[in-house]
């Protein structure tokens, strides 16, 4: 008789688990995703946020590195997290969506800080919900246009964060899903 994949220790496919382990498996999974959501958006909500410093230019683009070394930090935390999981493949969609959730937020707060230094750097000024709808808005590459960049900084943010979307969905998807086959061990 062949052993049963639910009472294995090791790594194994969410396929090969019997029904009502793959039912918790994803359960877990959905909880783990609302509660980093729900403390990640709190976070973003509560998380001081000062304006630029005029005296230094190079402000923006300093918080820019901050925000991909953050974003980077926390992806390969949660790659870490992929290569320990049970099932790996769970574990690499939940990071896909927490990592897309993480990146939006710093884009955000740093769109919130631009427009709290110079209220004109958009056709208006953002709150924390107007930048994070912008945030996600040109994730999506919905645009409607009604929150728009307007100084050449916010048009050059902006513009970094376009061509980031690309590369971090791919980037993402791309990594999360090798390490979950790399904790399968290819099979």
């Amino acid at each position: 008789m062949a052993p049963n994949p639910s009472s294995q220790t090791g790594p194994v496919f969410l396929r090969d688990l019997d029904r009502a382990a793959r039912r918790r498996a994803l359960g877990l999974a959905i909880i783990r995703v609302a509660a980093y959501s729900a403390i990640l958006l709190s976070l973003y909500f509560v998380i001081p946020v000062g304006g630029f410093n005029d005296q230094n230019p190079m402000a923006a683009w300093i918080r820019l590195a901050g925000v991909v070394l953050v974003f980077f930090g926390v992806l390969a935390y949660q790659m870490r997290t992929i290569l320990a999981a049970r099932v790996p493949q769970i574990r690499a969609a939940e990071t896909v969506v927490e990592a897309i959730l993480m990146f939006l937020c710093l884009f955000a707060l740093l769109y919130v800080s631009l427009s709290v230094t110079d209220n004109s750097s958009f056709n208006e000024a953002l709150s924390r919900t107007d930048a994070l709808y912008f945030t996600t808005s040109t994730f999506a590459t919905v645009g409607f246009g009604d929150i728009t960049p307007v100084s050449e900084l916010a048009r050059a943010l902006v513009s970094v964060q376009m061509i980031a979307d690309l590369g971090a969905l791919l980037v993402i998807v791309k990594v999360a899903f090798f390490t979950a086959a790399r904790r399968l061990g290819g099979q």
